[in-house]
């Protein structure tokens, strides 16, 4: 019997109920069907990006970049999970943003570090006879691929491959647990914004508030929003406002708790490194004095369970009821 190539609209069927990760997987390994997967209609359990790591569902793409001097001038020897440049620095992320890239981080230092295994600069920067072969590895499941690292870094290879994965999307995708890195998201320049169900993006910082609109479809309710820290005074931000649960861990100052009063979460939940009895009477104070929106429930998990009835602070309580 002979075979025949499927149609545009039947390899759009078949992709749409395929797993992320065997999309993606043929995406690259056969780029003539990029255009049909582009358009499918596109579900992810579980998308997770660092730096040198990029996780779809259970797959995971490490990249690390392999140094390897041939001259024995004293260079540490192997792998790192960071770039660096001709001199043995590594390479400030500031010098790395590409259009599309999301700053997730202060760039008020521009301060190299110099990898403490880098006795000398690198052969190759001196114009030694023996050239270098440093090299940038890619590892997939089992297999490992590797280029040249003149030719590509961790960062351009980490674009290069979010681009190939969710870049140029004209289909409805949408993302179940999605966690973005904390210093640069490296975000394809031309993308249909995703739909989030949860969201995780680690310590609470002004540029994450406001970087995130531009990427994600905020019109489109997020049930849960973590993240484990505030790094200053939040507000009511406008993202908040499609948020169904947030969920704030490692929340160690109780003052700050009524910071949070003017989030209208329908459901806010506070985990706390400290005990219920140490800052009990503190919580009765606060939510007696300062006002709240009408409908929000406040959830506090503390470090281990209390027996409440052997807490007694009958003090604070009539002050409040006089």
């Amino acid at each position: 019997m002979e075979s025949k190539p499927m149609l545009f609209c039947d390899t759009k069927t078949v992709l749409t109920y395929m797993k992320a990760n065997f999309r993606f997987d043929l995406a690259l390994k056969i780029p003539s069907i990029r255009k049909a997967e582009k358009a499918a209609p596109l579900f992810i359990n579980r998308l997770e990006l660092h730096d040198n790591c990029l996780i779809v569902n259970r797959t995971e793409y490490k990249i690390r970049a392999y140094r390897q001097c041939q001259a024995n001038v004293g260079l540490h020897k192997g792998e790192v999970f960071y770039d660096f440049d001709e001199f043995g620095y590594k390479l400030n992320l500031d010098d790395s943003i590409t259009p599309g890239d999301v700053k997730f981080f202060y760039a008020g230092n521009k301060h190299r570090l110099k990898d403490y295994g880098m006795q000398n600069e690198c052969p190759e920067k001196k114009k030694r006879s023996i050239p270098c072969n440093h090299s940038i590895r890619l590892y997939v499941s089992d297999s490992m691929y590797e280029l040249p690292y003149k030719n590509m870094k961790i960062y351009q290879l980490m674009k290069r491959l979010l681009t190939i994965f969710i870049g140029n999307r004209r289909g409805e995708w949408i993302i179940k647990n999605f966690r973005p890195q904390d210093n640069v998201l490296r975000w394809p320049v031309e993308t249909r914004k995703p739909i989030v169900r949860n969201f995780e993006f680690g310590t609470c910082t002004h540029n994450k508030l406001y970087g995130l609109p531009p990427i994600i479809d905020t019109s489109v309710p997020l049930t849960t929003l973590k993240m484990s820290d505030i790094s200053y005074i939040i507000e009511d931000h406008p993202l908040f406002k499609n948020v169904e649960h947030l969920m704030i861990s490692n929340h160690v100052s109780t003052p700050t708790v009524s910071d949070l009063f003017s989030i209208k979460t329908p459901i806010v939940t506070l985990t706390s490194p400290a005990t219920l009895d140490t800052f009990l009477g503190q919580l009765i104070t606060m939510f007696m004095e300062k006002p709240r929106p009408i409908g929000v429930r406040y959830s506090i998990v503390v470090k281990k369970k209390t027996n409440i009835s052997k807490i007694n602070h009958p003090k604070e309580i009539r002050k409040h009821r006089e």
